[in-house]
C-alpha cells in the first residue's frame, strides 16, 4: 500500500478540488437552504459526476481487490449524477430518492473499503456510517421537504469535503516526504 503513495500523491489536487467542491456545496445549502431544486441539482450533479470519473479511473488503476468497489460505486455515481444533470429542477420526489439511494450505496461501500483496508479504518467506517443513516433518512421520508434535504444535503457535502482535503494534503505531503529520498539516493548513485 504504502507503495502506491507516489502515484497517488501526483494526484493528491483531485482530493482537494473535490473536497472544495463538496464545502462550497455544503455551505451554499446552510446559508441558502431555500436555493432552488435546479441549483441543487446541478451542484450534486457535478459532484456526483466527478465522484464517478475518480471511482471509474480507480476501478482500471487501482488495488484489484477494490477494483469491482469501484465500479459499481462509480456507476452508481455516474448514472445519478446525469439524472441530477438532466433533470434538476423536475420533481424533489425523484432527487431525494436518488440521493438517498446514492449516499447508501455509497456508504455501505466506503465501510466494506474500510474494512478490507489497513491503516485508519474509522474514518472510512464513520462517513460510511453517516452516509447511511443521511441515506436512509432521506429515503424513509421522501416528501421531505426542500429545506430539510438541504440541511442533510450540506451536511453530508461538508464532512465529505472536509475529509477529501484533508486526504489530499496528507498525500502531498507523503509524496513531498518520499521525493527528497529518491532524489538524495539519486545522488549518491551517480
Amino acid at each position: 500500500m504504502i507503495s502506491d503513495v507516489p502515484e497517488l500523491g501526483r494526484n493528491w489536487w483531485l482530493f482537494v478540488v473535490l473536497g472544495v467542491i463538496c464545502v462550497v456545496t455544503g455551505i451554499l445549502a446552510i446559508v441558502w437552504p431555500d436555493l432552488t431544486l435546479l441549483t441543487l441539482g446541478i451542484f450534486a450533479g457535478i459532484y456526483l459526476l466527478i465522484t464517478a470519473i475518480m471511482e471509474i479511473i480507480d476501478a482500471i488503476f487501482g488495488d484489484p481487490g477494490g477494483r469491482a468497489l469501484s465500479a459499481i460505486l462509480g456507476i452508481v455515481s455516474l448514472i445519478a449524477g446525469l439524472i441530477f444533470l438532466r433533470r434538476p429542477g423536475e420533481s424533489l420526489v425523484a432527487i431525494v430518492v436518488v440521493a438517498g439511494i446514492f449516499l447508501v450505496a455509497e456508504g455501505v461501500i466506503r465501510v466494506v473499503r474500510a474494512f478490507g483496508s489497513s491503516g485508519a479504518r474509522w474514518w472510512g467506517v464513520a462517513i460510511g456510517i453517516v452516509d447511511v443513516i443521511v441515506g436512509g433518512v432521506i429515503l424513509s421520508w421522501p416528501g421531505i421537504g426542500l429545506v430539510t434535504l438541504a440541511v442533510f444535503f450540506a451536511a453530508t457535502m461538508l464532512i465529505r469535503g472536509i475529509f477529501a482535503i484533508v486526504v489530499g494534503f496528507k498525500l502531498r505531503a507523503l509524496r513531498h516526504a518520499e521525493e527528497p529520498s529518491t532524489v538524495h539516493s539519486a545522488t549518491y548513485a551517480t
